[in-house]
C-alpha cells in the first residue's frame, strides 16, 4: 500500500517507462511532505469535492461491466466523467506551490507543470538547497527532486 506518481505526457496520457513512475510507501510520504513544506514547496488548499453520481441521476450499477446503458444514461455518464475529470485536473490560475491534498490522496489528482515549476523555483531559491540533495542519509529526496524535474518537462503527474 502506498502512493504511486505517474508522469503524463502533454496530451494527458501516461508516459511510458519506469523512470516516469515514483512510488512512496504509505509510511514514507509524510517525511517527504515535511521536507517539501520546510522548503516552501506546498500550499494548503481544501480538497475539492468530486461530483456525486446522484447529481447526474446515476447509480454504481450504471458502471458495472457488461452494462449497456440507453442513450440518455450514456450521456449522463459522459457528463459525470467530464465533471469528475475537471475536478481531478483543477488548478489555481496562479499556483503558489503544489497543493498538499494532491499528493496525499491517491484519487488521480493532476499536479500541473505550473504547480511543479512554482514548487521547484521556491525550492531552488532556498538558502540550503545546495546541500539538500547531497548523497547522505535518506536518498528518497534527491530521487524525488529528479522526478519532479522530469515531470515538469512533460505534462505533470498524477497520484494514484
Amino acid at each position: 500500500m502506498g502512493y504511486q506518481m505517474y508522469i503524463q505526457t502533454p496530451d494527458g496520457k501516461p508516459a511510458e517507462g519506469d523512470e516516469n513512475c515514483f512510488r512512496f510507501a504509505w509510511t514514507a510520504l509524510p517525511r517527504t511532505l515535511d521536507a517539501m513544506a520546510s522548503f516552501g514547496m506546498l500550499t494548503e488548499l481544501p480538497a475539492p469535492s468530486a461530483p456525486t453520481l446522484t447529481t447526474y441521476g446515476l447509480a454504481i450499477q450504471d458502471f458495472q461491466p457488461g452494462t449497456q446503458p440507453d442513450q440518455a444514461t450514456a450521456n449522463r455518464i459522459a457528463e459525470y466523467r467530464a465533471a469528475y475529470q475537471a475536478v481531478m485536473d483543477a488548478t489555481e490560475a496562479e499556483p503558489t506551490g503544489i497543493p498538499t491534498y494532491k499528493l496525499m490522496n491517491n484519487d488521480g489528482f493532476l499536479v500541473t507543470v505550473a504547480e511543479i515549476n512554482t514548487a521547484l523555483t521556491t525550492y531552488e531559491a532556498h538558502p540550503h538547497v545546495d546541500i539538500a540533495e547531497m548523497p547522505m542519509g535518506d536518498p528518497t529526496w534527491r530521487y524525488w527532486m529528479a522526478f519532479l524535474r522530469r515531470a515538469r518537462t512533460h505534462g505533470g503527474f498524477r497520484t494514484h
